[in-house]
C-alpha cells in the first residue's frame, strides 16, 4: 500500500516540477554561435548595399520595420552569402548578419566595390547575435537590437547585443537552449542558411527560395547578379527548391553532397544539410519528383519531405525551368 502511494506521490511531485518549469520559463533562448555580425557605415552605405544585395534597402526605413533578409551573389547569379541586416539607431550604418565562416569573405567582398565612397565596413566583435523561440518582454529593445525574424513566423525573434553580455541578464526566468534546437527547427522548415547549406558560389537564391523568404525585390533595379535571378523568376519555373529531408531514424554521418534517388533509382536531388544525432535535414530536390514518389532514399537510409506549409499556395506565375548544372 505505501509502495503505491509512493509511487502516487513520485508522479504528482514530478507532474509538478515540470509544471514549475514551465511556468518559470517564460522565453527560451539560444545564442547562434556560428553567426557574425559585419558593421557598414558611411554617408553613402544604403545606396552602396542597395547594388549588391537582392532585397530593397529603402524597405528598413518603413516604420516597424527593423530587419530583412537577402543574399549577396557574385556576378553568375550565384549565392556567396546570405544574410539578415538591421538598422541600428546610428544614423548612416547597418549590421549584417552573416555566417562567422563568411565574415571576413563579406567584408573583403564588400571593400572591393567601395571604391572612393567613404564607408567603413569591419567585423563587430563586440556584437553577437541571439534567436527567441517565444514573445520577448515589451521593454527588451531598449536594451538591444529586437526583431522578428524576416523570413518565417515560426524562426522566433532576433536579438543582437553587446557580446559581453548575455540575453539572460535582460530576461528574466529564460531558458537557454544546451542543444541546437536552432538548426534543428530550421531544418524542420526547410529553410537552409550560412555556407554549409549553401557552399558559396554554387547555389541560386531563388532554389533556395530566397523569393518566398521575402528576400529578393524584383522592382528596386539592377544589383551584382540580378540580370540572371530576375530572368529565372519573369520567364521560368523553378523545378528545384530546398526541401525538408527527414530521416526514418537517426543516420550515421552522411556527406552533404550524397544523391538522393527515389523507388527507381532515379536521381531526385542531394542533400545539402543534416544536423548530426537528429532525423531532420534539408535537400535540393526536383519538387514534383520527390512529392509523387512512393520512396525516397540517401545511400541506405529511407527519407522523407514535404511541401512547407510556409510556401506560397501558388506560385505567382507560370515559370519554367532555371537551366543550371548545380544539381
Amino acid at each position: 500500500m505505501w509502495r503505491c502511494v509512493q509511487v502516487v506521490n513520485l508522479r504528482a511531485l514530478s507532474a509538478r516540477s515540470v509544471r514549475l518549469v514551465h511556468q518559470q520559463c517564460v522565453v527560451n533562448a539560444q545564442e547562434l554561435k556560428e553567426r557574425g555580425i559585419v558593421k557598414v557605415s558611411g554617408t553613402d552605405t544604403g545606396p552602396f548595399l542597395q547594388g549588391l544585395m537582392t532585397n530593397d534597402i529603402r524597405h528598413l526605413d518603413e516604420k516597424n520595420k527593423y530587419s530583412m533578409y537577402c543574399m549577396f551573389l557574385n556576378t553568375q547569379g550565384r549565392i556567396l552569402y546570405d544574410a539578415i541586416i538591421y538598422s541600428p539607431d546610428e544614423s548612416g550604418s547597418y549590421l549584417i548578419e552573416c555566417d562567422t565562416e563568411c565574415l571576413q569573405p563579406l567584408v573583403k567582398h564588400l571593400s572591393m566595390f567601395r571604391v572612393r565612397r567613404k564607408i567603413t565596413v569591419t567585423v563587430e566583435e563586440k556584437m553577437k547575435p541571439w534567436v527567441l523561440f517565444d514573445q520577448p518582454p515589451e521593454d527588451l529593445s531598449k536594451e538591444v537590437i529586437l526583431s522578428k525574424d524576416p523570413r518565417v513566423k515560426e524562426l522566433g525573434w532576433r536579438v543582437v547585443i553587446d557580446s559581453s553580455k548575455s540575453v539572460s541578464q535582460l530576461i528574466k526566468n529564460l531558458c537557454v537552449e544546451k542543444t541546437d534546437r536552432y538548426t534543428e527547427l530550421r531544418y524542420q522548415l526547410g529553410i537552409g542558411e550560412g555556407h554549409r547549406d549553401m557552399p558559396p558560389g554554387t547555389c541560386f537564391p531563388l532554389e533556395y527560395n530566397c523569393d518566398y523568404l521575402h528576400g529578393v525585390s524584383f522592382h528596386k533595379g539592377c544589383y551584382l547578379g540580378q540580370e540572371l535571378t530576375a530572368r529565372t523568376y519573369h520567364t521560368g519555373v523553378i523545378r528545384k527548391r530546398l526541401m525538408p529531408v527527414v530521416f526514418q531514424q537517426p543516420p550515421d554521418p552522411v556527406h552533404l553532397e550524397t544523391t538522393v534517388t527515389d523507388e527507381n533509382g532515379s536521381r531526385v536531388g542531394k542533400l545539402r544539410g543534416h544536423l548530426h544525432g537528429t532525423i531532420y535535414g534539408v535537400g535540393l530536390l526536383r519538387i514534383q519528383q520527390a512529392l509523387s514518389a512512393s520512396q525516397l532514399k540517401i545511400g541506405t537510409n529511407s527519407i522523407n519531405t514535404h511541401r512547407p506549409t510556409w510556401w506560397p499556395i501558388e506560385a505567382p506565375k507560370d515559370r519554367t525551368q532555371l537551366d543550371s548544372s548545380s544539381l
